[in-house]
């Protein structure tokens, strides 16, 4: 039976796969890490298969589960049209893993169950629940409270909520970049977050823009503006400059003739050195350094990673890197930009973190917008099904408030959410949805043993999810702990707020004395 449990889960893995495959040219990494724990939502289907196999399943429990496979495709939906790749091929993932796990749960697996296959009664268990969710329904009363703290919370860090910038999607450790940082400002190591970048139309154009913007930071440097900056023309320097270096270097007759004078009175003889007047000879006559010579050194990958080819040419990149800190201050941006300008070939300081922090900002806008989109697409879809504004709320509102309360949680504490946050949100939503609607439906469809069958289900499919996402919330990698964090007890909260919240049920035949 635990194997079988697997089943959907592997079903819906593959196809989600398989989908991705064939909607993109490639499936991201994050796409399998992130997606193969969503449809961890299926593994719920077969507990209540499992669980609630004693009465009809195909007419009892499959019409909640597909209206709960809905609501969650209505909202994983809202990801497709992103502009951000891996979350429109995590919504793409997500429907097709969770419609493929469903529909093996309700064609396969009943098919496959063996005659003889036994597992533990959890009816008695399921007495014990149903008292409990008597005393949880008195209690109601506190979730206007709890609505309020979140609420107050929300407005209190409006400001800080969300985190807009791209390191927070970074797998290492905030501890472990802040140590980076201090490493590279003390080794003088160029900033990643500024380049000075100038294009031209060959590579020797290219070289020759980039000695002459170097001439005008080297100043920079000198008096202590910036810490220094990288070049591709230190490995590879531009014809021009090295035919002028050649110039300078004298004819062998006369090098010999400054050794015999500068070495007059000395134990050392010109004689000794003549390997260094040949040495001066071949540079002098030899061919100019190309980047074929540089061909299997450990110059070769420098000079492609600084000097590289693209549509409009050739680029050259000039990494900038500050003096007594990680970043560069403003002020010394402001004088990087100024002698950038005066250089006259047309170069920039690019801000790289800058950029991506704006745009992954506007990613993050988009998500968000996104889903609010399938929120509302899931209220209309249950508008429509279950045909009862109430019963709508009865469903809709555990949901929304344990995604606030999470969200005021992590307020509270002083974490700021990002786009990974919005990705748990939304699979709170889609398993929270399963069980407010299998309480709406004991409520309007009771029957004799349906009400414990269907809060043990609950509960176990529940304590499921909870263990493995807070297995995730310990992870030492941010972006797991994240998710894991907001969907362990997101969950919780919206089982236990459903249950405060759902209607009362005609009540169930008492348990025999014989158990």
């Amino acid at each position: 039976m635990l194997l079988l449990t697997l089943v959907p889960v592997a079903s819906g893995a593959l196809a989600g796969v398989a989908a991705v495959a064939l909607g993109f040219p490639a499936v991201h990494g994050i796409t399998l890490g992130f997606g193969v724990t969503l449809i961890g939502e299926s593994v719920d289907y077969a507990i209540y298969l499992f669980i609630q196999r004693s009465g009809d399943f195909r007419s009892s429990v499959w019409p909640t589960i597909r209206l709960g496979v809905l609501t969650s495709i209505c909202g994983f939906a809202a990801l497709l049209p992103s502009a951000f790749p891996g979350l429109s091929q995590l919504g793409l993932y997500s429907i097709a893993g969770l419609a493929a796990a469903a529909l093996v749960t309700r064609f396969v697996l009943p098919e496959w169950l063996p005659r003889a296959a036994r597992i533990r009664d959890l009816t008695a268990a399921g007495f014990y629940l149903e008292r409990l969710l008597g005393r949880l329904r008195a209690a109601r009363g506190a979730l206007l409270v709890v609505a309020l703290l979140a609420g107050t919370l929300l407005y209190l860090h409006r400001g800080a909520l969300w985190s807009r910038e791209l390191n927070a999607l970074s797998p290492i450790r905030a501890a472990d970049m802040q140590l980076d940082e201090q490493l590279r400002a003390a080794a003088g190591l160029p900033d990643a977050g500024y380049i000075v970048a100038v294009t031209a139309a060959d590579r020797e154009a290219a070289l020759a823009a980039a000695d002459a913007v170097g001439a005008r930071l080297t100043p920079l440097v000198d008096e202590g503006v910036i810490g220094g900056f990288d070049s591709p023309t230190r490995f590879l320097p531009s014809s021009a400059v090295q035919e002028a270096r050649r110039r300078t270097l004298p004819a062998a007759a006369v090098l010999r003739a400054s050794l015999d004078e500068g070495l007059e009175g000395l134990p050392l003889t010109t004689a000794r050195l003549e390997p260094f007047v040949d040495a001066v000879q071949r540079a002098r006559e030899g061919p100019l350094l190309r980047r074929a010579d540089l061909e299997g050194s450990s110059f070769g990958p420098v000079v492609d990673a600084l000097l590289v080819r693209g549509p409009a040419g050739w680029s050259a990149l000039l990494p900038v890197s500050a003096r007594d800190s990680a970043n560069l201050p403003d002020s010394a941006v402001t004088q990087v930009r100024s002698a950038v300008a005066s250089a006259s070939v047309g170069a920039e300081l690019l801000d790289l973190k800058g950029e991506a922090d704006r745009l992954y900002s506007g990613y993050l806008s988009e998500a968000v917008r996104l889903a609010i989109g399938g929120f509302v697409a899931i209220v209309l879809l249950l508008l429509i099904a279950l045909r009862s504004a109430a019963r709508v709320v009865r469903v809709v509102a555990p949901l929304a408030l344990s995604v606030l309360t999470v969200a005021a949680l992590f307020a509270a504490l002083g974490h700021a959410l990002t786009i990974l946050h919005v990705v748990g949100m939304l699979l709170i939503v889609a398993v929270g949805s399963n069980y407010a609607l299998f309480f709406d439906r004991a409520a309007t469809h009771p029957e004799s043993r349906s009400l414990p069958l269907t809060l043990a289900s609950l509960v176990v499919a529940n304590l499921a999810t909870v263990i493995a996402f807070g297995v995730l919330a310990a992870s030492s990698v941010p972006v797991l702990a994240h998710l894991g964090a907001t969907v362990a007890p997101g969950t919780l909260l919206a089982l236990l707020f459903a249950a405060m919240l759902s209607p009362p049920v005609t009540p169930t035949t008492p348990r025999p004395a014989s158990g």
